[in-house]
């Protein structure tokens, strides 16, 4: 399953990739259908109203938060990528390399998700699920934005090895 390399560090092979690929899509999958779950909820919940606030506000904050949290959740992506680089730079394992991707890539799910949330504040107790519902689809696309890809894993393997290797 896995080749020895002369270098003392280990390459994975194209099962180990594609077994990688289908568990990340998998995980895509599972918090891309929480988006038309909380849309239904979106609609179906009832309006609350806020002791804090007036229901444009909290619509506000909730789609100002979403925006922030979905815009920098690549930011944080690539902090995560650079530091599970370094971290394979010295241990050299492929494999704890792509556990170390899919945990980096299930904290980019869990941000965008939080814009989920953020679509359903607005939704009861902001202006509604008419005007939520936009938050709900943004969140989405940016969910389906980050679906892996065999190219974009193995950019990821050959920086990483780069790095290693000194290069």
């Amino acid at each position: 399953m896995v080749k020895a390399e002369e270098n003392g560090g280990a390459r994975v092979t194209q099962a180990v990739l594609r077994s990688h690929l289908v568990r990340m899509a998998l995980t895509t999958v599972l918090f891309l259908l929480g988006v038309p779950l909380a849309i239904v909820i979106a609609f179906l919940a009832p309006h609350r109203q806020s002791s804090l606030t007036s229901p444009l506000v909290m619509t506000l904050v909730a789609a100002a938060a979403s925006l922030w949290i979905g815009f920098s959740a690549n930011r944080d992506a690539r902090g995560r990528l650079d530091r599970i680089k370094r971290a394979f730079a010295v241990h050299g394992d492929e494999k704890r390399l792509l556990r170390d991707h899919w945990l980096a890539y299930l904290v980019v799910l869990l941000r965008l998700e939080v814009m989920v949330l953020c679509g359903l504040v607005a939704a009861v107790w902001g202006l509604g699920p008419r005007i939520a519902v936009w938050i709900l689809l943004l969140a989405g696309v940016m969910i389906a934005l980050t679906w892996p890809t065999m190219r974009k894993t193995q950019l990821l393997l050959g920086r990483a090895r780069a790095m290693r290797d000194g290069g």
